[in-house]
């Protein structure tokens, strides 16, 4: 029977089946997968929109002022911004599901138009079915598929030339709808240039395209990025604009130093490693096995190309190979079919065709499972979810670990999603966290998974189960960001790192001698070393650290590490000063210490000085140490002017200083 839908002969029920259960699952998916899988998905994108919107305030990333961002997937966001606007929807996550909604659904249209086209290709039309399976339903392809991202608005306009291209039909619609959407896929994410090279190349070399061919797609796609590409851009940033040099002119200056680099075989790996090797092995069997028995493969020519270059590239992540994931399916039943002909009529070979099918299905369908429960990403912003669906108007004091700030990464607030009634305090230690309870709000604890155990087992609760020492601390377990009976499975999925799971734990009372009302006075002071505003800042280094990048290092030739120095009277009452901050020492010596020092400006009272030595607290080399230390403030502390605090080490041997806590109480 003629499917029309899929335009090849074929079990037309089992199609459409698959079709509307691959729907549901897009849809599903993009309605649990919020907030983000990339910082660039939110910052590059909506908080960008925001500048012209108007609807919130924007915090803006570097990229903008050095203008090397293509703006067309920006303005389309705007479009959905203004519409909210229109309609008075002004919930941030609703904004963004409405707009994962768009991509999946855009999305599947691309996959459904590109196995239509490319099924063809397929000679045994038994296995079209199972292409249109793969195509749909491999266990990532859905999430991809669901983020408003420049990765998947790259690679669907891709699939939609691809699947003109390979409709057969030559109209001059036709090519000038391949030049456009192969412009658009350009536009969306410049690196797709090099797949787009590498598909023109095989369509010249290996298809036999006469030049004159490309004449029509080649004035579509100029004119195309013309209009959407420089002339969107020059509207956006206010100024005419070529973005592609920008962008490869700044990013081959900046890219490794700011971002990191990672060995040339990166992607080698994760593409066998990421899918799980289940997945990830059968899919580089397949790439080599055509490479050396058909390397006409199309899709090869688009895919080699990608990853050849990005591997000479210093910076390295395995979503910029996510273009290339929704060619996965093809390439593996190219070589598949290819394997099948010299070895189809062995019984052999079917009984193993079986139990990897079979096998394939079966972690297929768990890593669906697993990806229909969670938030997107290292899932941040579940706690911020949390409290927009349940504690919207009240106020909330949110103290959290290293990256685990649930309204941005890095330390960056997204305009788009902040709320107003929130606080945020990052969290280095244990000793400090009463201090920073709100009275007068709901205060939570968040932190990864992979932090908790260092971050709150230290000192005297070493040793003990983080979750039993939070709750001794007043702090009740609420809920994770991945639900606890798909979190083990997720170990098994190179995409899912759940240490990255982000836990969740509310302030009911302390059960450890105190309770928030008495923090309600305290003033603390924290420096991780990153952003210091403190003084002495030449000592920042980023030789070493604990968190972040950077710590502080005090030796002879710079003997007095990050200072914080500030008016006593913002602190006259406080009766004493307690210190948490993080040491590294290369040596156990004598003179390293933390000091204080109390002054008064009009001289009429001496200088206060006094210290805690370090190796009074321990004598551990070559590791970070967590260090506790208290200051009694003399009874005429108030007389005085202003106070310092700092570390201090005459000695060559260096000592390093970071994630300072001070807390005057």
């Amino acid at each position: 029977m003629q499917n029309r839908l899929f335009g090849y002969s074929d079990d037309r029920k089992t199609c459409i089946a698959i079709s509307a259960i691959a729907f549901v699952i897009y849809m599903i998916t993009a309605y649990v997968n919020y907030g983000y899988h990339h910082a660039d998905e939110l910052f590059q994108i909506i908080e960008y929109a925001g500048l012209k919107s108007e609807t919130f305030t924007p915090l803006v990333a570097w990229e903008y002022d050095v203008q090397i961002r293509p703006m067309l997937q920006p303005t389309i966001c705007l479009g959905f911004l203004q519409f909210f606007k229109c309609i008075s929807v002004t919930d941030p996550y609703v904004q963004a599901l409405v707009m994962r909604l768009f991509t999946a659904m855009i999305s599947f249209v691309a996959i459904l138009l590109f196995v239509r086209s490319t099924a063809r290709r397929i000679q045994k039309t038994r296995y079209r079915t199972i292409y249109l399976a793969l195509s749909l339903l491999m266990w990532f392809v859905p999430y991809i598929a669901c983020r408003f991202s420049s990765e998947t608005f790259g690679a669907i306009s891709l699939l939609f030339a691809l699947a003109i291209y390979f409709s057969g039909k030559e109209s001059v619609i036709s090519r000038i709808l391949f030049g456009f959407c192969l412009a658009l896929s350009f536009i969306f994410r410049f690196q797709m240039g090099v797949a787009i090279f590498g598909f023109g190349l095989w369509a010249l070399i290996i298809d036999k395209r006469g030049w004159k061919y490309f004449i029509v797609p080649a004035i579509s796609f100029a004119v195309t990025y013309m209009a959407l590409g420089v002339g969107v851009d020059s509207w956006f940033y206010g100024n005419f604009v070529f973005a592609p040099y920008k962008y490869v002119k700044v990013n081959s200056e900046v890219s490794a130093d700011k971002f990191g680099s990672s060995p040339w075989w990166f992607y080698l790996y994760n593409l066998v490693s990421y899918p799980i090797y289940w997945i990830g092995i059968p899919l580089a069997v397949a790439i080599l096995y055509l490479l050396v028995r058909n390397p006409r493969n199309p899709y090869l020519w688009c895919f080699v190309p990608f990853i050849v270059i990005h591997s000479f590239i210093a910076h390295k992540e395995v979503r910029f190979m996510f273009p290339m994931a929704f060619l996965f399916p093809a390439i593996l039943m190219s070589a598949f079919e290819l394997i099948d002909k010299h070895l189809g009529g062995k019984k052999l070979w079917k009984i193993t065709c079986y139990a990897f099918i079979i096998l394939f299905a079966a972690v297929n369908v768990v890593g669906l499972g697993a990806n229909m429960t969670k938030s997107a990403g290292y899932q941040k912003f579940y706690l911020a979810k949390y409290i927009n669906d349940n504690l919207k108007n009240q106020k909330v004091n949110i103290i959290h670990g290293p990256d685990s700030n649930p309204y941005g990464p890095f330390g960056a607030i997204s305009g788009f999603y902040k709320n107003d009634n929130a606080t945020m305090h990052k969290f280095t230690n244990i000793y400090g966290i009463g201090f920073l309870l709100k009275p007068d709000a709901e205060n939570f604890f968040t932190c990864r998974k992979c932090d908790l155990e260092k971050m709150v087992c230290v000192g005297e609760f070493a040793g003990k189960s983080p979750f039993d020492v939070l709750a001794k601390l007043g702090f009740e377990y609420q809920s994770q960001s991945i639900p606890k009976f798909t979190e083990k499975l997720c170990e098994y999925y190179s995409g899912f790192d759940t240490g990255m799971v982000l836990y969740v734990f509310k302030y009911v009372g302390n059960k450890y001698g105190f309770d928030k009302s008495d923090f309600k006075k305290a003033v603390f002071y924290y420096n991780d070393c990153e952003n210091s505003n403190w003084g002495q800042s030449q000592t920042i280094t980023s030789e070493k650290y604990y968190s972040g990048t950077h710590s502080s290092v005090v030796y002879f030739d710079s003997r007095y590490g990050v200072t914080l120095e500030d008016s006593i009277s913002k602190v006259s009452w406080a009766k004493n000063i307690f210190v948490v901050l993080q040491v590294y020492q290369t040596e156990v010596i004598r003179n390293p210490c933390l000091a204080l020092e109390i002054i008064d400006d009009t001289g009429e009272k001496e200088m206060i000085w006094d210290s805690r030595r370090i190796m009074d607290k321990t004598h551990k080399t070559n590791e970070w140490v967590e260090l506790v230390m208290n200051f009694e403030l003399p009874d005429n502390f108030s007389e005085y002017s202003r106070f310092k605090i700092y570390p201090f080490n005459p000695i060559e041997a260096p000592v390093y200083y970071d994630d300072i806590f001070v807390v005057f109480y």
